[in-house]
């Protein structure tokens, strides 16, 4: 641990922490966004594009909502607003754990690029397994 502090003080900022900081300062503003608001009350700031534009639910309707029942635990409610949420709620946590967890493997490992393909391979695979319903749907009105 001492090493990975002086590692931190003694070096320039690298591209591949700086985009994990913000990333990072990203998912938890999701977090805190869907913890500040309660799905019963429905008082959410930022509505749906899609739904004001087609004037009707889309596949991404009720996610605010259903992000912010999981953040309490209640998973169930939160399938109810959005079948999706709990899959791409998971996403975006584990996303928050990997943006410091990989920071550290690649500053401990004198920056090895491996970490960063590891990351990138790892993210890409759990977005496509998140988001494939979206990217289904995508599809459909493509055609």
């Amino acid at each position: 641990m001492k090493r990975l502090i002086y590692l931190l003080q003694r070096s320039k900022p690298f591209p591949y922490i700086i985009i994990n900081i913000i990333l990072t300062l990203v998912l938890l503003g999701i977090m805190i966004y869907s913890a500040a608001f309660s799905a019963t009350k429905n008082h959410y700031p930022i509505r749906s594009s899609l739904e004001i534009l087609k004037e009707g639910k889309e596949i991404s309707s009720g996610l605010s909502r259903s992000f912010s029942e999981l953040i309490r635990g209640r998973i169930r409610s939160a399938r109810d607003f959005n079948e999706h949420g709990p899959r791409i709620f998971l996403f975006f946590l584990l996303q928050l754990l990997m943006r410091p967890a990989f920071s550290l493997f690649y500053l401990k490992h004198n920056q090895a690029v491996i970490w960063i393909y590891l990351d990138a391979g790892l993210s890409i695979m759990l977005f496509m397994i998140a988001f494939f319903p979206f990217m289904e749907r995508l599809a459909e009105i493509m055609n």
